[in-house]
């Protein structure tokens, strides 16, 4: 609508700067006219036939006999008198619109104060004219305005069809809570609704191996929760069965045994408990992250496991490195590891440990001189619940390793075993942060 009515001003402008011009090419003929006493009679042309008439400085006017009078203003009356040269206005006479040019002429007839003459010329062609032009832009534009509409409107369906499919697939993993309902995506979807299908299919994705773990975890905890349990029934239930028949006492040394089981496996309950609930909580939500000194870290875990097990030896050597993390969770991992090592250590044998820096972040480094880990069980040891078959008579849960998978995951970096030169596993921790140096590390504590 914009461009239409710049179009019809514009047109309008150009009209009747026409008008003028045939105006100004008539006062020459107006002037011939005054000469003659207003009896020259005008052009016949019809409607397009100007009218002419002097204005004399009293106000009062002379124009041909028979032509229709030009009404006379203030402002022609001032032309007249010579206080202005001209003036242009739109008029009506006898009900049609003229334009009316009154400009003041000095002639021998006219004497030394002059007179004004004026010409009018009717303005109806050209308003019928804009009327025409205003009638075919307005319905053009009404037209214009309805198929834009509609094509708008076409448009806006197709282009939200895909969005469309989203929102379906969205509602239907509400309705349905399966998680592997993912959104479709066809070739020619935009490149925003593609992005947006993408993010929600991988939020689903992460959704769904989050509930798997979740059902895993549940699923090998009871498993595991079961045996200790059902060992504590029995011992418990055996004590029962003897306080009830008097006949049937235990010996003292044998009660003795079976309330250090109960013991031992309430211990051990506990430690399986707390390990599941670790493995459950997200290490990312229970404590804010922030820059830290890696070392500081593992001298409070070593402090902590020498106070666990005092008759290991524990050897540091760290290097102090600054990282953003979370104190708390990579000290856990840090300890799950010298628990681990002190387990599978000989007593007699230390344990190493140490902090380097490199080119691409931290690295932890704790090394035993135990028996080792199989090459097949290197990267299954850090599994939920996993346990080798040399470990299975030794004290745990199987969650130890996997703990720290878990909190050095989440602090985007990663863990790994390898086997030590001259007996023993070495149990590597990898976190990102700012790049000084270049040391790289192929035995713990050695710098090459």
């Amino acid at each position: 609508m914009g461009v239409s009515l710049a179009a019809w001003l514009l047109l309008r402008d150009q009209l009747s700067d026409v008008v003028n011009e045939r105006l100004n090419r008539q006062v020459g003929f107006a002037i011939k006219i005054d000469s003659a006493g207003m009896q020259v009679p005008a052009p016949d042309g019809g409607p397009d036939t100007p009218l002419y008439q002097t204005v004399f400085a009293d106000g009062s006017w002379l124009a041909p006999t028979g032509q229709a009078a030009i009404p006379v203003s203030a402002t022609d009356r001032e032309v007249a008198r010579r206080e202005r040269y001209e003036s242009t206005e739109d008029v009506k006479i006898n009900s049609t619109s003229y334009r009316v040019l009154t400009r003041w002429i000095h002639t021998k007839q006219t004497g030394p104060n002059g007179r004004a003459v004026q010409i009018a010329i009717d303005l109806s062609e050209m308003n019928n004219t804009l009327g025409r032009f205003g009638l075919i832009l307005a319905l053009t534009g009404s037209v214009g305005i309805i198929a834009a509409g509609v094509l708008g409107y076409l448009l806006t369906r197709a282009g939200l069809r895909p969005v469309d499919r989203v929102i379906a697939a969205a509602e239907h993993v509400a309705s349905t809570q399966d998680l592997r309902a993912a959104v479709p995506v066809e070739s020619n979807d935009p490149d925003e609704v593609t992005r947006v299908a993408d993010s929600m299919n991988s939020m689903l994705s992460a959704l769904d191996a989050s509930r798997e773990a979740q059902r895993r975890l549940v699923e090998d905890a009871s498993h595991e929760l079961a045996t200790p349990l059902t060992s504590l029934r029995t011992n418990v239930d055996l004590m029962l069965r003897a306080e009830n028949h008097p006949s049937r006492r235990l010996a003292p040394e044998d009660r003795q045994r079976l309330l250090i089981d109960v013991q031992a496996q309430m211990r051990e309950l506990d430690h399986l408990i707390d390990e599941v609930v670790e493995l459950a909580r997200d290490p990312r939500s229970d404590e804010e992250t922030t820059p830290l000194d890696l070392a500081a870290v593992v001298r409070s875990a070593v402090a902590r496991a020498r106070t666990r097990t005092p008759q290991v030896e524990f050897q540091i050597d760290a290097e102090s490195v600054e990282i953003s993390g979370r104190t708390g969770a990579l000290e856990r991992a840090v300890l799950n590891l010298l628990d681990n090592a002190a387990k599978w250590g000989p007593a007699d044998a230390p344990v190493d440990v140490s902090v380097r820096r490199q080119a691409s972040g931290a690295v932890v480094c704790v090394a035993d001189r135990g028996p080792g880990v199989p090459t097949a069980d290197l990267q299954r040891v850090f599994e939920r619940f996993h346990r080798a078959p040399e470990a299975r008579s030794m004290p745990g849960s199987g969650l130890g390793l996997a703990i720290v998978r878990q909190v050095v995951l989440a602090h985007g970096g990663r863990a790994w075993l390898t086997p030590r030169d001259g007996g023993g596993t070495q149990a590597w921790i990898e976190l990102p942060s700012p790049g000084r140096g270049t040391a790289r590390l192929s035995e713990c504590g050695l710098t090459h």
